[in-house]
């Protein structure tokens, strides 16, 4: 047999094997390419959802905490017929529950950050939410009790506060960790 001919046969396997590790390799930077734009995009989707949940939940948070609600309450002009420290109790307890209405800022936010994903950031978002509801809830029962200075009723409502605002956080650290790329 020629020597060239023997030479071909031989080189022709590992050309092709090159050949084919070549067009697998440009296969895959031009699914990287064309890919690393769309996962910017979605990426900046996530964050986007994750920004707009976390003010709603937190400015809910604010706005339902009980030193808040004396603030405001301590704000309104007196009425002259009856105790000030009464009043500015009651009244305080009054505007939380006031607050504690106004949920649909978190409504509107969580289907966005359920839809957007991963898993673990639409649990502990769906966890921030449901701690929300619990404090709505909660909190016009609260009223009557407060005019008889009930202390037990006082340390469930802190309790149904502190368990959003831990909520809360518990979603930002995962949010924050997976828009990080930090290890889960």
């Amino acid at each position: 047999m020629d020597s060239a001919i023997a030479a071909a046969l031989v080189t022709t396997p590992a050309a092709v094997l090159a050949a084919s590790a070549a067009y697998a390799a440009g296969l895959h930077q031009a699914r990287g390419a064309r890919r690393g734009p769309v996962d910017a995009v979605r990426r900046q989707h996530q964050r986007d959802a994750y920004a707009a949940f976390l003010g709603a939940a937190t400015s809910y948070a604010y706005e339902t905490r009980l030193t808040r609600n004396q603030e405001r309450a301590l704000a309104e002009p007196p009425t002259g017929d009856e105790d000030h420290v009464d009043r500015i109790e009651r009244r305080s307890w009054e505007l939380r529950a006031m607050a504690a209405e106004l949920i649909d800022p978190i409504q509107r936010t969580l289907p966005v950050v359920l839809l957007e994903g991963p898993q673990h950031i639409a649990e502990r978002a769906q966890e921030a939410s449901i701690a929300a509801h619990m404090l709505r809830s909660g909190a016009p029962q609260y009223v009557p009790l407060m005019t008889a200075s009930d202390p037990q009723a006082v340390q469930r409502a802190r309790e149904e506060h502190a368990c959003l605002v831990d909520a809360i956080d518990a979603f930002t650290i995962a949010a924050r960790d997976y828009l990080n790329d930090s290890p889960d």
